[in-house]
Parts: structure tokens; C-alpha cells; sequence
């Protein structure tokens, strides 16, 4: 049953990815650049292709491995997740970027039993800070900002 999910769901983000990445070579994302070195398809053909990558390696483990034993599906874990992050998505266009991940990578983590306090405060401020932190001065491409702080 897992094995059948896995291949399942990888294979559908694979194909996903697939269409949304040649999507971004339609005349939707044929516009100028403001002054730029990219244009506006640069960043998600950037995450279109880990999308791919990822999908692809996890659809080729899930055909070559054997399902030796019964494992059940987590289904309340992977409801909590979605909602995590339709939660976090919504958000950040509410409060921002930097706001709105912080709680959710917290929620997310604390949904895979990941529970150790230090750390999981460590890598819930951190990671969205190392994250807006390489958009903004390494690509830099602006996340939704704070309303409240427009330094953030």
C-alpha cells in the first residue's frame, strides 16, 4: 500500500513539475526585465527543477524498493501538514516572509516528531532567516514584506 502511494503521489509531482516548468517558457513570463540580469522566470525555474529532481529520485526509490512489511499511511500527519502549509502560504501575504515561516517551519518539524526544543527553535528562526537572506542579497528577488516592518 505505501509503495503503491509513494509511486503514486512522486509520479504526479513529477508530471507536475514537468508541466509548471514548461509553463514558464510561454509568452506569460516573456516580459522585460526591470534593469535585471534575469527575468521573471529565473526563481521558479530554479525551484521547478529541484521540484523535479526531488520527484524523480523519490519516484525511482519508491519502483526499486520492495515492500517487505505492512507500513500505514500516516493520513492525520500528511492533513496536518497540508494545512500547515496552506496556513504558512496564507500568511505570508498577510504578515510576510520572515512573520509567517517561523511559526510554520516550527509546525511543520513539530509535525515529523521533530521535538527537541533548542534545536527546533534554532532551525525555526535560522532557516527562514538564512532563506530571506539569500533571496534578497544573494538573488536578490524581495519575499512579501511585514506591514508592520519594512526593514523585514
Amino acid at each position: 500500500m505505501t509503495r503503491l502511494l509513494d509511486i503514486s503521489v512522486s509520479g504526479a509531482l513529477l508530471v507536475t513539475g514537468i508541466a509548471l516548468f514548461a509553463m514558464t517558457f510561454g509568452d506569460a513570463f516573456d516580459v522585460p526585465t526591470f534593469g535585471g540580469d534575469v527575468g521573471p522566470a529565473f526563481a521558479p525555474r530554479i525551484f521547478l527543477t529541484i521540484w523535479i529532481v526531488l520527484s524523480g529520485v523519490t519516484l525511482m526509490h519508491a519502483v526499486r524498493s520492495a515492500e517487505t512489511e505492512e507500513s500505514e499511511v500516516k493520513l492525520a500527519q500528511m492533513i496536518t501538514l497540508v494545512a500547515v502549509v496552506c496556513a504558512t502560504g496564507f500568511a505570508i501575504t498577510k504578515i510576510g516572509f520572515v512573520l509567517a515561516t517561523i511559526p510554520g517551519f516550527a509546525a511543520f518539524c513539530w509535525t515529523f516528531q521533530y521535538r527537541k526544543p533548542v534545536p527546533l527553535v534554532a532551525l525555526s528562526v535560522l532557516a527562514p532567516l538564512a532563506i530571506w537572506a539569500l533571496f534578497t542579497f544573494g538573488f536578490e528577488l524581495l519575499l512579501p514584506r511585514s506591514p508592520w516592518f519594512h526593514q523585514i
